[in-house]
């Protein structure tokens, strides 16, 4: 159960942290939190066996705001675990 609740607070982590890194690219200050890449599949792959139809996809988008999120949200999913004595 720990486990789990730490891995959703570091996939909210990335979210937040890629929604973020992406919004900064125009910043001069801060438009190197929006230094990444892209990992994945853009087209997915279709297995068509004429009666029944695959689709598998898998694309994700990474920068440094996102680790960056990924790390303070597990840090603090473990803090906020220990204080609710999970």
């Amino acid at each position: 159960m720990k486990k789990i609740l730490v891995l959703i607070f570091a996939v909210l982590g990335m979210i937040v942290g890629v929604t973020f890194g992406s919004s900064m690219a125009s910043n001069d200050i801060f438009n190197f939190l929006s230094i990444g890449g892209e990992i994945g599949f853009k087209d997915p792959i279709v297995l068509d066996l004429n009666f029944l139809q695959f689709t598998i996809g898998l694309w994700c988008r990474i920068n440094i705001a996102g680790v960056l999120g990924l790390v303070v949200f597990a840090l603090v999913s473990k803090k906020v675990l220990d204080w609710l004595k999970i």
